[in-house]
């Protein structure tokens, strides 16, 4: 642990991706998502008219505003998305941290306020973004052992293959969960997330959700280091990692897991460690 610990006390600055993908307040939600989709992120940066940070929107924010488009329409389709600026959709709140705040602080920000990255500012300005990915790449310098068992999130939210892509929509919405797993006779067969669901906007709700679902899945063994499943993660760029014990799904590692894996142990663990 004191690799680990000397890794993520380093600068956030020294981990951050740079330049940040942005759109301005008064571009569309639909040039949002087209942005969101190319560079396969799931947050932009707005800036206001004078240039300067004035909120964010991602991918939570398109999903919310298509499923209220699609019952206030009653279109029969699994989203819509309006036409509107990113400005009246945006969340004002702009969560950063200064490129002197460590990797430590980044991730208990993430944890916080459960997002998936954090922007880092120095005076105004906009220098870059630390995500859960850059947070991965830290663990594998670190050579974290933990086994992912010790930080997989339990249950895990599944959909069978034939609901409708309507029913998964609604689940990612009414969880606000980035993804769930699709399940066919007991086993995972793929994944359905928020991009998927965005992607597959112009589908019938009725459509099956395994005609939209991604294959990008890691199966892995529980007792798997967590630093190889960050290995894994980002070689194969994989959105999703499972837990798997003996052919059963047993818990999904999520971006915020792995920002949990940065944090130090609580006093208590520390406690049980040195007794």
């Amino acid at each position: 642990m004191i690799l680990a610990m000397s890794v993520f006390q380093r600068p956030a600055s020294d981990y951050m991706s740079s330049p940040v993908c942005t759109v301005s307040a008064d571009d569309t939600v639909e040039d949002a998502n087209k942005i969101m989709s190319e560079k396969r992120i799931s947050c932009l940066a707005v800036l206001g008219r004078d240039g300067s940070p004035a909120g964010v929107v991602s991918r939570s924010d398109l999903l919310r505003i298509a499923r209220v488009m699609v019952y206030a329409t009653g279109s029969p389709m699994a989203l819509q998305l309006p036409s509107m600026c990113v400005g009246d959709l945006m969340t004002p709140k702009f969560f950063a941290v200064s490129p002197r705040h460590s990797l430590i602080d980044a991730a208990q920000e993430m944890v916080d306020k459960r997002i998936h990255r954090v922007f880092v500012v120095d005076k105004s300005t906009l220098l870059g973004v630390v995500s859960t990915k850059d947070l991965m790449r830290a663990i594998i310098e670190a050579k974290v052992p933990t086994p992912i068992s010790e930080l997989m999130t339990v249950p895990v939210m599944t959909v069978e293959s034939s609901a409708p892509l309507s029913e998964a929509v609604t689940m990612l919405s009414r969880a606000r969960i980035g993804g769930v797993v699709v399940m066919e006779n007991g086993v995972p067969v793929g994944i359905f997330t928020q991009e998927e669901a965005l992607a597959a906007r112009d589908r019938p709700g009725q459509s099956p959700t395994d005609e939209a679902m991604s294959q990008a899945m890691l199966c892995l063994p529980v007792t798997t280091p967590i630093f190889r499943a960050a290995g894994f993660t980002v070689s194969t760029r994989a959105r999703r990692v499972l837990a798997i014990d003996h052919h059963h799904l047993k818990g999904v590692l999520t971006g915020l897991d792995f920002a949990r894996c940065v944090l130090p142990p609580p006093p208590a663990a520390k406690v049980a460690q040195s007794s």
